[in-house]
């Protein structure tokens, strides 16, 4: 009796499904094995550190630092993916048995791993907020001591992370030189980690990368009586560097939607790192959550 094989169409998928995962384990392992990455993971930890062992200078100073903690740890994500990718530029890869479209989607898989440990303390510093009572966060007599993170804040760093993982997948594919690569990452993440709060005010803060809230909306001049302000406010008193009444706008629906924005931008810097053929459907989807998420961040704000 002869044999009846299953068809060719049926055994590929399964045999590119093998091949795919017996290219990310070791390329997890690889990845985390990189110096570069404990180094951000040592450099956000001292900055976590520091914040939760140092008074507040204001009300909200650890509320609205701590997005940027993770900061060191992103741009070192970024860097070791982009070596891993920029190995796709040698000679050999061409000649390799398995194609560049299971190559990519392998190292790609292998770079979750960074993601599920930046996910891994991003909770972890969710769980000792919540366990040291919250965070200052607001002025009399809008104010309250107990302010925590929404979901959607303690997910920003996920999706940033996949963020890091897109850019540093597409600047190790696309430049030729990983020197190149590496100095093009750093500069291009400084202004988003170390300035950040450049990007805090509600006509720009949709386009910012690690988004800091509260977002301070003007609802008085400094005359006005802060009393007179529904009391489920949180308010922010005229000072130095504000000559107004305004409203600590804190929302988990702005922060969902940026985390949108930022999956859409991982999709856009994605098309970039794919083999021909696969980059108009990244390019499209990362296009349009783009849009919508920075859209929609304008339509959740006051």
């Amino acid at each position: 009796m002869t044999a009846v094989l299953p068809a060719p169409a049926t055994l590929r998928p399964a045999r590119t499904t093998r091949v795919v995962r017996a290219i990310a384990r070791p390329e997890a392992v690889r990845l985390l094995r990189r110096p570069v990455l404990w180094v951000g993971v040592a450099l956000s930890s001292l900055a976590a550190y520091a914040m939760f062992h140092s008074p507040d200078d204001w009300s909200g100073a650890r509320y609205m630092s701590a997005p940027v903690m993770l900061g060191p740890l992103l741009v070192a994500v970024s860097m070791v993916v982009a070596g891993s990718f920029h190995r796709e530029r040698a000679g050999l890869a061409a000649d390799a048995p398995v194609d560049e479209v299971a190559r990519t989607a392998g190292r790609l898989l292998g770079a979750m791993a960074l993601v599920c440990l930046v996910a891994v303390l991003a909770a972890a510093g969710a769980v000792v907020a919540r366990a040291t009572g919250g965070f200052d966060l607001g002025d009399e007599p809008g104010r309250t001591l107990h302010a925590h993170f929404t979901l959607p804040e303690i997910l920003q760093p996920v999706a940033a992370a996949v963020l890091a993982v897109a850019v540093g997948a597409a600047a190790g594919r696309r430049f030729r030189h990983a020197a190149t690569a590496y100095l093009v990452l750093f500069v291009g993440w400084f202004p988003f980690v170390m300035v950040s709060w450049a990007f805090q005010a509600r006509q720009v803060t949709s386009f910012s990368i690690l988004q800091i809230q509260p977002v301070t909306i003007p609802i008085g001049p400094v005359t006005a009586d802060p009393s007179s302000f529904p009391a489920h406010w949180l308010l922010s008193a005229p000072g130095e560097y504000q000559d107004f009444w305004g409203r600590a706008f804190v929302s988990a629906h702005l922060a969902a939607w940026h985390d949108v924005w930022l999956l859409g931008l991982a999709c856009l810097f994605l098309a970039l790192a794919l083999p021909r053929g696969h980059r108009r459907l990244a390019g499209f989807v990362g296009l349009a959550l783009a849009i919508v998420g920075v859209v929609a961040q304008y339509l959740v704000i006051p």
